[in-house]
Order: C-alpha cells, then structure tokens, then sequence
C-alpha cells in the first residue's frame, strides 16, 4: 500500500471503517456527547467490535437497523450530495471538505453520516457463541 493511503482522508476513513465492519452483525447504535455517533457489532467468531464516529455533522437512517443484520460499507464521498465541480477541478477544496459523507448499509436499513473522521476496535474478551448469519 502507498503512504498516499495513510494521509488521503477519505482513503483512510474508508479504511477504518471497512476494517470495522467486514464480517459484523449489528448489534447497536448510540450518540454520544452530541458530536460522537457509535456502532456496535460483532464478528462471526464472537468478538464485539465497536466503530465510533467522531466530528459527527450530520446522520440519518432510512429505517432502524435490526439487531443481527449484516453490516456492509457502500461509499465513502463528499459531505455535500451535489458535488460534481470536484470531478471537473478534483484540486478545489470547498468548505467542509475536512467532512466526508459515509454511507453503510444495514440489512435493508441505510446509514447516512457526515462525520470528521472514526476510529474502531475490539473487545479483548473471550469471545461468545458465533452469530448466525454473518461469514
């Protein structure tokens, strides 16, 4: 992998939150102090996993998740919904390019979240019977 990786934004972003969520069902979701939006999972072997958003502007769901269902990374994009200038002039930087719009696909619910950036791990516990349905 290429350092540009590490210090591309949204790559990164992209990679948390792709690490995070291969191979977890939902379990739960929560705010925290106003700007923090968390997920918690768990992988088919039993580990909880625990992906925390930080600098949260913005979320929304199209319905709530279940509990179980599998959860899946579909993009990583602009905060803005119209953002077509930056496939014309990819160098211009508009306020609020130090967001990112990140969007998750819960079983049939869809997770929408422009947030600053995320961090995740997992418990170091013994880990519980497997999940069904998860790989």
């Amino acid at each position: 992998m290429s350092t540009l990786g590490f210090t591309d934004f949204r790559q990164r972003l992209k990679n948390i939150v792709r690490n995070a969520l291969d191979g977890c069902a939902y379990e739960a979701s929560r705010e925290e102090a106003g700007r923090l939006l968390v997920l918690q999972g768990k992988r088919a072997d039993g580990r909880h996993v625990t992906l925390r958003f930080r600098g949260v502007k913005d979320s929304e769901a199209s319905a709530a998740p279940e509990a179980g269902a599998v959860m899946r990374l579909a993009s990583i994009g602009s905060p803005s919904r119209i953002a077509l200038i930056g496939l014309f002039i990819p160098l211009v930087r508009f306020p609020g390019e130090d967001y990112a719009r990140v969007r998750i696909e819960i079983g049939a619910a869809h997770l929408d979240i422009v947030c600053q950036d995320a961090e995740w791990w997992e418990d170091d516990t013994a880990p519980d019977a497997p999940v069904e349905g998860v790989p």
